[in-house]
């Protein structure tokens, strides 16, 4: 993904990480949520695909274009 999505809910485009490490000192895991959505999406059903991001940019329009941007819509 060549940009980054920020936001009141994400505003240091920040990748979630596993919650807490054991007391073992293991690594923690980041997670690219955003990512993940698009590679889910570049292979689910084109209706769905468009349902869903019909519904999303009713309650967030700029992170529905980044979505549609990076699946080449």
């Amino acid at each position: 993904m060549s940009a980054t999505y920020r936001n009141e809910k994400n505003p240091g485009n920040q990748t979630s990480e596993k919650a807490a490490a054991p007391a073992g000192g293991e690594a923690k895991i980041p997670v690219n949520g955003l990512q993940q959505v698009i590679d889910m999406l570049r292979v689910a059903d084109p209706a769905f695909r468009d349902s869903l991001l019909k519904r999303l940019a009713a309650r967030d329009r700029e992170l529905a274009r980044v979505i549609m941007r990076d699946l080449g819509m």
